[in-house]
């Protein structure tokens, strides 16, 4: 198939979901959003939560935030189907149900004043509810927090330059939050100096390279990368928790306004090289099995495993918890939600089609990347891990376009491909401190109940610094070992995303079938909606919550017993965390009914 059939068809869905299914629909009709009503940012606004921004910087650090790494890993690990299965549950999952997820977790949170998802669904189910949904929560974030963490530390200690610039972001970030919060300077001025700083930053990574080379200086090629893992682990973990606990407009708002701007520079990129090769072949398998061995090696049928793949690109429970944790208390007009939230998931959607499949797709088994050593002789990016599938598609393409203009290819080639290690790290980071502090808001409303009782040790346990370290401890204890998936002899050293991914992305996923159920609780119960436009809401979050039900009991019981028996701590720490969940959200389907049942009988 021609790339540019697969451009103008994504295109063409998204363009049709925004304008109808999302403005029309969502906005209009059944939420009737409105320009008059005060936001939470505007009516509790406190210099450090509650903080209204500019639509464009809230839309970069909300994009910036739910993308993550799991769009472009997720896909990626997906292309074992062939590129055509993969793409159909991206723009799927999108328009009906991951960014109807955003919106109206967003939407709900400014009614309700700027509370989280969690703390609606007390309101709707009770208060049961909310404390299952909270330990639900805390559960998923350290997932996330584990398995983002490994990927990060793997990157870096892979690649030097990468880590380099991304550490170089925190100073520039910092500046930038003074620069725009403090001394008062323009958006455009602050954007200015910020992209310039940026480009210096870029250019001294890519020339100078590692943080750690004088310190593994003595250690052997394999056994540094490996140690500097280690080490990233516990450095990623610091910086972390002090991004999750300063003031908002600190770091965390002005890093992802900035990343926003890398993010849309590659995504831009990746779509005009998208139209500029439209009339190349794809030279992937648009279909090679239903059932390919990626998990663990064992055979991981489409159908219900994708949900355990393809963690976000389609859908994500943490856009809910970011969309009614953080974004709300920026929002500054209710119609600003649609482009952020709708939009913004759309976005993440064209990110996984144009940065990720189409790229992959494309650079399959290139001959130029034979030539330059990238890939060996009948060897296809099917051989390559998941991050290396991106890298190298990403940087095929992009440098294809500029080699068609007489740049040197293989050039050109090294250029985007340490560009796109550093848009992943971007989206990684970025998601670290955003799913921490998250985590600190769910650990510190699950003792809320302490308050009453025992004031001194309320403060001390919700500490906003305690309560980081503690989510920043568990996530690191899943993420810092490095398993041996080989023998003494001849080890085969992988990081523990390997194990700790599939977790995730169940447990994931399946926060997002809760939370769209507790939004179409919302729009059924407290908007009023009935008949087809409620149905477009809890049909879809019901069929989401039986497919990742079915998932993660397939998991426990054709993955779990390979990784105990290859990784017994891993193993045990996600395998625990997969069955309490699967509880957990059983306990919050009843509720779910119920809730559902007292509604309808009140209605009548």
């Amino acid at each position: 198939m021609k790339v540019i059939a697969i451009f103008v068809v994504v295109i063409a869905i998204y363009v049709l979901a925004y304008l109808y299914y999302g403005k029309r629909i969502l906005s209009e009709k059944i939420v009737r959003a409105s320009a008059d009503r005060e936001t939470p940012a505007i009516a509790k606004f406190d210099g450090v939560d509650y903080v209204p921004a500019n639509r464009y910087v809230l839309f970069g650090h909300h994009f910036a935030s739910i993308a993550g790494a799991g769009p472009i890993v997720g896909p990626a690990i997906a292309m074992a189907y062939g590129w055509f299965l993969p793409l159909a549950w991206v723009l799927f999952g999108n328009v009906f149900i991951g960014a109807v997820h955003d919106y109206l977790s967003m939407m709900a949170s400014v009614r309700y004043g700027g509370i989280s998802i969690v703390s609606i669904s007390e309101n709707l189910m009770g208060r049961t509810a909310r404390y299952l949904f909270l330990i639900y929560v805390l559960f998923t974030l350290i997932l996330v927090y584990a398995a983002f963490g490994s990927i990060a530390a793997r990157l870096f200690a892979s690649n030097p330059s990468v880590a380099t610039i991304s550490i170089l972001f925190m100073p520039i970030a910092l500046l930038t939050g003074i620069l725009m919060y403090r001394l008062g300077l323009s958006l455009k001025a602050v954007t200015v100096v910020a992209a310039a700083l940026v480009v210096i930053a870029y250019i001294y990574a890519y020339n100078v390279g590692t943080f750690f080379g004088p310190f593994d200086a003595k250690l052997s090629p394999a056994e540094g990368g490996w140690v500097a893992y280690q080490r990233w682990v516990i450095i990623l973990g610091i910086y972390a928790i002090l991004a999750a606990s300063l003031p908002v407009w600190y770091l965390l708002q002005p890093r992802d306004y900035i990343n926003a701007y890398l993010l849309w520079f590659s995504l831009g990129l990746a779509v005009v090289s998208v139209a500029l090769l439209g009339l190349r072949d794809l030279q992937a398998p648009a279909y090679t099995s239903f059932a390919p061995k990626i998990i663990a090696g064992v055979e991981t049928p489409f159908w219900p495993a994708i949900p355990l793949i393809i963690a976000c690109g389609s859908l994500s429970g943490f856009h809910s918890l970011v969309a009614s944790g953080t974004t709300s208390k920026q929002l500054a007009n209710e119609l600003d939600a649609l482009m952020v939230g709708y939009g913004g998931m759309l976005t993440e959607g064209a990110l996984s089609s144009f940065a990720v499949i189409v790229p992959i797709s494309l650079a399959w088994q290139a001959e130029e990347l034979v030539q330059i050593g990238v890939l060996e002789q009948g060897e296809t990016l099917l051989d390559k891990s998941a991050v290396q599938r991106y890298v190298i598609g990403y940087g095929y393409m992009v440098g294809s376009v500029f080699s068609n203009l007489g740049v040197s290819f293989e050039a050109s080639y090294k250029f985007f491909s340490i560009m796109a290690a550093l848009v992943l790290s971007m989206y990684i980071l970025t998601t670290l401190d955003t799913s921490t502090r998250l985590a600190r808001f769910a650990w510190q409303e699950l003792f809320d109940w302490m308050r009453a009782r025992n004031e001194t040790a309320y403060s001390i346990i919700t500490n906003k610094w305690v309560a980081s370290f503690i989510v920043v401890l568990a996530g690191s204890f899943l993420a810092y070992p490095v398993l041996n998936f080989g023998t003494p002899e001849q080890p085969k050293w992988q990081a523990a995303y390997n194990v700790v991914w599939p977790a995730f992305a169940g447990a994931n996923q399946m926060l997002a079938a809760i939370a769209l159920m507790t939004s179409s609780l919302w729009v059924y119960m407290i908007l009023k909606v009935r008949g087809a436009l409620s149905a477009l809401i809890m049909v879809p979050s019901v069929a989401l919550w039986f497919t990742v039900t079915a998932a993660l009991v397939w998991w426990l019981w054709k993955v779990f017993p390979v990784y105990l028996e290859k990784s017994p701590l891993q193993a045990y720490g996600a395998g625990f965390m997969v069955f309490f969940t699967l509880v957990l959200s059983l306990l919050l389907m009843v509720l779910f009914v119920v809730a559902l049942m007292r509604a309808r009988a009140v209605a009548k």
